[in-house]
């Protein structure tokens, strides 16, 4: 039985057909690929009819376009054109997974499960509208928890994207996703709470292409405020559910963060407490100090 879907939201044509044919090209076949078309202006039946006999693929494409209001929305209709397969990676319609990706994941799944682990994270090459290479591997410990992976991805000392990522579908069916708008922060938040803030798999052997491109939504600026909107909920979901697995200087500082999102974004505090308690609390009078310098400064340069 094979034990993988790869589940693509489709949308963009402009580098379709390359994913599929990443997945033609892998050197092990034991999976299977759902594709869910939203709405899109661009037709890919041509494309897919080229690949109908290469892969074991399942083709919807769906009256109305989801992805642009509620993308979260179109990956569960996507999730759902699935069957049983154990693993699940939402497939970007413009990334590519290395020829050995499925291959790579099978030799480690028996530790896996031994483990209990309900998220494996392969390397990461970045690639550009040429299919060139931006930027060398990014690799992951092999074994690190979700809730360090957070800590690293804020620190700008990782990436955190949907692609890279491989989970079992029974924490997806348990938990499902948060809901934030445009998916932004859905994957950094998931990861914890498929995992309760346990273990992760880095899968270095093999590396998921990440495409970086001017046409990726993540690069365009009219769904800034959004984005943010799912910035803050990032923050307040951290406080308010995995507190206890921070300590009191990393919470100081992911409240610095959050802080200055709902400054700059005109957003509301959504915190259990007031901003100025929970400076104090998490870094005592020099918080405090900290929170109203930082308030005269923003007032002053308003």
């Amino acid at each position: 039985m094979n034990k993988l879907a790869f589940v693509i939201p489709y949308y963009k044509i402009d580098f379709f057909e390359e994913t599929l044919q990443s997945l033609v090209n892998q050197t092990n076949k034991n999976f299977n690929v759902y594709i869910g078309n939203d709405k899109s202006p661009h037709d890919p039946s041509e494309i897919i009819s080229k690949y109908k006999d290469l892969l074991n693929m399942t083709y919807q494409s769906f009256d109305s376009n989801l992805g642009a209001k509620d993308l979260e929305g179109q990956w569960i209709r996507c999730i759902n054109l699935s069957k049983n397969e154990d693993w699940i990676c939402i497939l970007g319609d413009d990334d590519c997974p290395k020829s050995n990706f499925v291959d790579e994941l099978y030799k480690i799944l028996p530790i896996v499960d031994e483990k209990k682990i309900n998220v494996i994270k392969t390397a990461i090459t970045s690639i550009d509208s040429n299919s060139k290479i931006r930027r060398e591997d990014l690799i992951h410990p092999e074994y690190d928890t979700s809730i360090n992976t957070f800590w690293r991805d804020r620190n700008n000392q990782t990436h955190t994207s949907i692609s890279e990522n491989i989970f079992r579908r029974s924490s997806y069916e348990k938990i499902g996703f948060r809901g934030f708008p445009l998916a932004w922060g859905t994957p950094l938040v998931a990861w914890i709470d498929y995992t309760e803030g346990g273990l992760i798999y880095g899968l270095n052997s093999t590396q998921m292409c990440v495409r970086s491109s001017e046409i990726n939504l993540s690069r365009v600026d009219s769904f800034k405020d959004q984005k943010q909107v799912g910035e803050a909920m990032v923050y307040e979901i951290i406080f308010s559910d995995y507190i206890n697995h921070f300590t009191n200087s990393q919470l100081l500082f992911l409240l610095k963060k959050y802080h200055a999102v709902l400054h700059y974004y005109k957003l509301k505090n959504k915190l259990s407490s007031p901003i100025l308690d929970l400076y104090g609390k998490y870094g005592g009078i020099k918080g405090q100090l900290f929170y109203l310098l930082r308030e005269i400064k923003w007032k002053i340069t308003k």
